[in-house]
């Protein structure tokens, strides 16, 4: 765990450092013609009331018009290409692993919500939105995972309430025997997914009590359909790995966590977030280690919980 960490912080210093200075030195540029054009917009009103005439005025607010547009267009190219450039560079090192390969990546694309559901980890949505869609292998299990924002309205108040904001993961589970499923919740979040506990409930889906590290079954409730030995499906390793990712994200006081589920030959993983990662800022620097490599973290865990599934099959 050591080396990866060194590893990857070289890498960080040698190719992804000199892309956020480069994205750092736009950002400082916009600002410098955001300044420029308040100046600008000031020198105007003062031709304005000096000259009083309404030609000159119309054409002066129309050429400053046409420059507020263009760097308003810039603010947004700078935004959308921020998160692409980082994230490629992310996947470039991490497709260096023998375990891990990358088939493509798409800004702009995401997980369709028929499969989001099929997960039986979440019920409803009246507002789903996904970006930053990530193909690929872990060895020879394929998968695919993206960003949602999945919201619905609310029973008793008018707006929208979160079901679910963070990555979302689907793989293929390569046990084209296994009939039935499991279910994994945060026990913190029961009162929340009521909903899916009984759904899984009318599906045979019963509490598996006693079949798992005491630790785990601590903080998660699990599920599984009678047709299922949950140890068969679950290995300690990957227990282990998800208690280990929640120790280190409880130590920062973050609000994170892991939901799960194997239905038939797909392996489902949601992993919330409690904020926005790798989203560049106009007002601030955006040259943060810390937010990269939390972004890393986060895709290799659920990598490597892939990973401990394909080494069980």
């Amino acid at each position: 765990m050591l080396s990866a960490y060194h590893d990857f912080r070289l890498f960080y210093n040698q190719t992804i450092y000199p892309e956020l200075l480069n994205l750092e030195r736009r950002r400082l540029r916009l600002l410098r013609l955001l300044g420029a054009s308040g100046l600008l917009m000031l020198l105007v009103v003062v031709v304005q009331v000096y000259l009083a005439i309404f030609l000159v005025t119309l054409l002066l607010f129309l050429l400053v018009g046409c420059w507020i547009a263009y760097l308003a267009f810039q603010i947004q190219v700078y935004f959308k290409e921020f998160k692409p450039r980082v994230v490629t560079l992310l996947l470039d090192f991490i497709d260096n692993d023998v375990n891990y390969s990358f088939k493509g990546y798409d800004a702009k694309g995401f997980i369709a919500p028929e499969q989001f559901f099929e997960s039986r980890i979440f019920t409803v949505a009246d507002e789903y939105l996904g970006e930053d869609l990530i193909c690929g292998r872990v060895r020879e299990t394929p998968f695919e995972l993206c960003e949602l924002s999945v919201r619905e309205f609310s029973a008793v108040r008018s707006r929208l309430d979160r079901v679910f904001k963070g990555v979302f993961l689907v793989a293929d589970y390569q046990r084209w025997d296994l009939h039935g499923g499991v279910l994994v919740l945060p026990d913190v979040y029961r009162k929340y997914l009521s909903r899916s506990e009984r759904a899984f409930h009318l599906e045979g889906g019963r509490r598996v009590r006693n079949n798992m590290l005491p630790e785990f079954e601590a903080v998660f409730d699990t599920y599984a359909t009678p047709e299922v030995r949950v140890s068969e499906v679950i290995s300690t390793d990957m227990q282990r790995n998800v208690l280990r990712f929640r120790s280190r994200f409880q130590a920062a006081n973050r609000v994170k966590e892991m939901y799960f589920s194997i239905i038939g030959d797909k392996i489902y993983i949601a992993l919330s977030q409690d904020r926005n990662l790798l989203e560049p800022a106009l007002w601030r620097a955006n040259v943060r280690y810390e937010v990269v490599r939390e972004f890393y973290e986060d895709l290799k865990l659920l990598l490597d919980m892939v990973l401990d599934v394909d080494a069980m099959n």
